[in-house]
């Protein structure tokens, strides 16, 4: 279980940049000081320019694994669809290609898989997905407006998705990244700053390409491996095949 993203680059910028391709390790997220009891490591975006093999030590916690990943950007909420960032991979990725990506934590948006894309869009090549992390999660019916096909999504509820376009030769993969509906910040007595944020995210198995869905709480500033709230229900994690 891990943090949201927490971004180690030059002077502190992050741009919503294509086809992104990092390296990535476990740190506090915060130098000098030790992790809080049940607090959650932060996966740790190391700065490009950092060679194969190469990290950028994170004290107190030194680097636990180097993790060759994508990261998908997450759009700005009303942009068009053909302007949100993405990462396309490789729909049979081989040894050179990365086997993870990564995204933004969620807590409103949805995460697309297309398979195919608006002609006005960058183009799609063959034997690629599309990721895309849409603020504005965008109804099944609208991504079908603007020329995309969808091979999976997932939104935070069973409504935003909407009924799937019939002119599509096969339903997509459709997922609700939080099925029993929890609140998205804990009751009183819980911390005043606390807020649900799920972490999802995509791996390669070898056969196929896997979703992963996984909750947390932000206490005060600091994750808590918090899912259901106290006297609630089952687990939110999940996962399935794409």
């Amino acid at each position: 279980m891990l943090d949201q993203i927490g971004q180690n680059m030059p002077g502190g910028a992050f741009p919503p940049v294509n086809n992104q391709r990092s390296r990535f390790t476990l740190s506090t997220g915060a130098p000098g000081v030790a992790p809080a009891p049940g607090s959650l490591p932060r996966l740790r975006m190391q700065p490009a320019a950092v060679p194969p093999g190469g990290v950028v030590p994170q004290p107190p916690l030194a680097p636990l694994a180097t993790l060759d990943a994508y990261y998908c950007h997450a759009g700005i909420g009303g942009v068009a669809l053909n302007a949100l960032p993405y990462v396309d991979i490789p729909i049979a990725p081989g040894p050179a290609d990365a086997h993870l990506l990564f995204t933004t934590g969620m807590n409103g948006c949805a995460l697309f898989v297309a398979n195919a894309v608006d002609p006005a869009a960058p183009a799609l090549a063959a034997g690629h997905w599309r990721v895309l992390h849409d603020p504005s999660h965008r109804s099944l019916a609208a991504l079908h407006a603007g020329n995309y096909v969808i091979h999976f999504a997932a939104y935070v509820d069973a409504v935003q998705p909407g009924p799937v376009p019939a002119a599509w030769a096969a339903a997509p993969i459709v997922r609700n990244y939080n099925p029993n509906n929890y609140p998205f910040a804990l009751p009183p007595p819980a911390m005043p700053m606390n807020q649900r944020v799920i972490t999802n995210f995509l791996w390669w198995d070898g056969a196929h390409w896997n979703f992963g869905s996984k909750h947390y709480h932000l206490l005060g500033g600091s994750a808590s491996p918090i899912d259901a709230p106290p006297g609630a229900g089952p687990t939110s994690t999940q996962s399935c095949a794409l």
